[in-house]
């Protein structure tokens, strides 16, 4: 795949992401693509404290399986603080059309946090969920 980024990046309330339009090798982004990342950036502009609160819950999943202490991650932060352990965050399409808010989390490096988003964020990682008072409940 050849990632095409965008500039500028897209400023939200939790930092400024980065715009990726993923297709083959020497392809342009079609306009489904630019227009369905534009849908994603207005969301995210919109929705930054949800998806902040998604980020927090899954770092709360971490810390809930005991994943912090092996990639040296300190547990116990607060949702203001849980950012300052997320390496970037992106908005990224691709050219099958699937778009998602994908967050890097020092905490689960190996994994990532892959936020699919259809209109809304519905799935966690490929699964449905639910957040249930600050925590994250895969279904």
């Amino acid at each position: 795949m050849n990632p095409w980024l965008s500039n500028p990046v897209v400023h939200t309330t939790i930092g400024d992401l980065a715009v990726e339009l993923q297709m083959p090798s020497g392809g342009r982004p079609s306009e489904a693509m630019l227009d369905l990342a534009s849908k994603l950036a207005e969301y995210a502009k919109r929705h930054a404290e949800h998806i902040l609160d998604l980020i927090y819950a899954h770092y709360r999943y971490a810390e809930a399986n005991e994943w912090l202490e092996f990639w040296d991650v300190p547990a116990g932060l607060t949702r203001a603080q849980v950012m300052n352990e997320v390496e970037s965050i992106a908005l990224v399409v691709d050219d099958q059309l699937v778009a998602s808010v994908y967050v890097d989390p020092r905490w689960d490096p190996e994994h990532k946090l892959d936020l699919r988003y259809e209109g809304t964020i519905t799935e966690v990682n490929g699964e449905a969920f639910d957040l249930v008072d600050g925590t994250l409940v895969l279904r």
